[in-house]
């Protein structure tokens, strides 16, 4: 029987199918949910800023953002040197985690089923296996692709490090 089903939310475009097929298996074994999410420290800015218009909470982080936007850090020589690096506060990570995990919540509301969340400062794969481990997991639920630089992967490299070192059994929706 399945009690406990983490689900990894990211904001990407891939969430609402990792939730809806989450939800639906939730509901039918009346599992309870965790949400997890690791803080979206390795995605660009552009992306970052992408991500709260198509959820809808841009209004709640702009602010935060254009403010990171306006004091950009000139990488090493080494990494290009030419090109400014926008760098995104711990705080204004952790205001769009909540707000992240918020509009997953609301997606799954109505289920009647507990649900819960856990947002780790960790690399995502290394937060998911983790938080699995944690909360005991029967089944980890995630994207084949969420967000970052490089796409067009079959499957991205943090699905495919969770699908080695999770401790349960793993859901990887395209």
């Amino acid at each position: 029987m399945i009690s406990t089903i983490v689900v990894a939310v990211d904001g990407s475009e891939h969430q609402d199918a990792v939730l809806a097929l989450a939800g639906e298996i939730a509901a039918k074994q009346g599992a309870r949910i965790v949400l997890a999410h690791a803080l979206l420290r390795a995605v660009p800015y552009g992306e970052l800023y992408a991500l709260a218009e198509r959820l809808g909470f841009l209004d709640r982080v702009k602010d935060e953002l254009d403010q990171a936007a306006a004091t950009p850090v000139m990488p090493a020589a080494a990494m290009g040197g030419a090109i400014p690096v926008i760098m995104v506060s711990p705080e204004t990570l952790e205001h769009m985690a909540n707000e992240v995990v918020a509009s997953a919540r609301a997606k799954l509301d109505g289920l009647g089923v507990p649900i819960e969340t856990r947002i780790s400062d960790k690399a995502p794969a290394e937060a998911l296996v983790e938080i699995a481990t944690q909360e005991k997991a029967d089944v980890l639920v995630l994207g084949s692709r969420g967000l970052g630089r490089v796409q067009g992967f079959l499957l991205g490299s943090v699905s495919q490090r969770v699908l080695h070192e999770a401790p349960c059994a793993c859901l990887v929706v395209k």
